[in-house]
């Protein structure tokens, strides 16, 4: 690999990072849509 190849590449611990940050948002936007769509079941019985 090139030395300039190697400075493309993300580092390894940037990875968990994006995990951690999509964790951080997708869970409680998973919660929100859940508790809206147990609402909305609710309200069109």
């Amino acid at each position: 690999m090139a030395e300039s190849d190697r400075a493309a590449m993300p580092a390894s611990g940037s990875w968990l990072l994006v995990a951690l940050a999509w964790l951080a948002v997708g869970l409680p936007l998973m919660w929100g849509i859940w508790t809206t769509l147990q609402k909305a079941v609710v309200l069109f019985r």
